[in-house]
């Protein structure tokens, strides 16, 4: 429009507008990203936006000049605004099957946020982890954490009771909304109880590197990871009240 009718009430208009809208877009885009990409590809895809970000500045630099010279500021502004609309219509079709493919980890989303341990962390972090969980179904009586064994996962319970034990005595028992095994995890230790499915039970796990990485790296996540595991290795193991 500046280039039709220029002037200086329009020019800040739009400029204010488009400005807006960079923002909307910059923010909204790299949160979608943090929420659909695995967490340890998030930084090769930032990079990759990053190098086509300036790699549109390099072309659109390039292409200026040319459409100065050859129709002048007008013709410009209109073929460099044409651009983004023209590539929408051509990627519009793999951008919606990208779309339509795409999962939203809703449940486990739900799950980490209303656990102590990631209830601080921010909407794009909760969301990254869900896209790691994975989901196992545990049968009456399967062992989930045996004591003494290496610790490589971090188990949010969905539904169903898992007892926790150590000597063969139970001191705990815990369901939906609890979580074990953050002690190995955050201690660098090995399991400190067994825990047991009393019932058909269901988990999330989450390894090791995404878990430390999510709560070790916000302070209000670690301080309360730091909580959880002290107050659990005072009760002598990886469950609490």
């Amino acid at each position: 429009m500046t280039a039709i009718e220029p002037g200086a009430a329009a020019t800040a208009i739009l400029l204010g507008a488009v400005g807006a809208g960079r923002a909307v877009l910059d923010v909204a885009g790299r949160t979608l990203l943090q929420r659909a990409v695995p967490t340890h590809l998030l930084g090769r895809i930032f990079g990759l936006l990053e190098g086509f970000s300036m790699a549109g500045l390099a072309i659109g630099s390039l292409l200026v000049p040319l459409l100065v010279s050859l129709g002048g500021a007008a013709t410009a502004v209109l073929g460099v605004a044409a651009i983004l609309p023209a590539a929408a219509v051509v990627g519009a079709r793999s951008l919606l099957t990208l779309d339509a493919a795409a999962t939203v980890p809703v449940v486990e989303t739900a799950l980490l946020r209303s656990m102590r341990l990631f209830s601080d962390l921010p909407a794009p972090a909760v969301a990254g982890l869900a896209q790691a969980l994975e989901r196992r179904e545990l049968l009456a009586g399967a062992v989930l954490i045996r004591a003494g064994d290496v610790g490589d996962y971090y188990y949010a319970i969905e539904s169903g009771e898992v007892h926790v034990t150590r000597g063969g005595l139970m001191f705990n028992r815990l369901g939906r909304g609890h979580g074990v095994g953050e002690i190995a995890l955050l201690r660098n230790i090995p399991r400190t109880a067994t825990v047991t499915a009393a019932v058909p039970t269901t988990v999330y796990r989450l390894a090791r590197k995404p878990f430390l990485e999510a709560v070790t790296g916000h302070p209000a996540s670690r301080a309360a990871a730091d909580a959880v595991a002290d107050e659990r290795l005072r009760e002598g193991g990886p469950g609490g009240p």
